[in-house]
């Protein structure tokens, strides 16, 4: 039971790694299954030329070490600063759009190649934090990408408040539903963005309406 509660500690772990397991046993609302919001996992392959290498990923996150502990939680002060140009705007919305249909699509190496090394550790860093789970995170992440099933897909609702940071990095409300974690609805994550090579890429990101899943972490498995 120590990979569920890996996921408890880290919900957008459980975004990337659970769609195949919780397929099995939820029950998802599908009333947006033609919703123009929706995010094909298609587009992960598409328009992420290169995936990041699985090697950089180990490093990053240590599997073959003793983990990495979780990132500090970036502090932003309202207002977020100074509202981003339009073509930051525009760039900012198809990078969280990518990063979804990379989830969707269930290719974690993509999804890495849409972030720097401090988002990569903000994303996988609850999936490092015991042996078990390393040894299971090698594993999941060096596998075949594995898309959802269509009524278990990510949908984008909107990407608001693009906003340039006094720091240079940029922040955005991304607001989408996500089929496999409690609450049922709309999800509001704040993504932050750091310019790298001309690329704006997923740095950090702060919950605010996920409840990370339990998914019986507490309780004693069958023999």
């Amino acid at each position: 039971m120590r990979w569920w509660r890996a996921l408890a500690i880290a919900p957008v772990a459980a975004m990337l790694l659970t769609g195949p397991v919780l397929a099995q046993e939820s029950t998802p609302d599908t009333g947006e299954a033609d919703s123009p919001r929706l995010v094909a996992p298609e587009e992960c392959a598409n328009q992420v030329a290169e995936p990041r290498a699985y090697e950089d990923l180990a490093a990053v996150l240590n599997l073959e070490g003793e983990g990495v502990p979780a990132p500090p939680t970036t502090q932003i002060n309202a207002p977020l600063g100074e509202v981003a140009d339009l073509d930051t705007a525009i760039a900012i919305e198809e990078t969280a759009r990518l990063v979804l249909a990379c989830f969707n699509a269930g290719d974690f190496l993509r999804s890495a190649a849409l972030m720097t090394d401090n988002g990569v550790t903000r994303a996988f860093w609850g999936l490092t934090i015991d042996q078990e789970n390393r040894d299971l995170a090698q594993e999941r992440l060096q596998a075949a990408p594995e898309p959802r099933a269509a009524e278990f897909l990510t949908r984008l609702m909107t990407v608001t408040d693009v906003s340039t940071l006094p720091d240079g990095r940029v922040a955005a409300f991304v607001v989408f539903n996500e089929p496999l974690l409690p609450p049922g609805g709309p999800e509001t994550l704040l993504f932050v963005f750091a310019n790298q090579d001309g690329e704006w890429l997923v740095d950090d990101w702060i919950d605010f309406s996920i409840v990370p899943a339990n998914f019986g972490a507490e309780s004693t498995p069958a023999p």
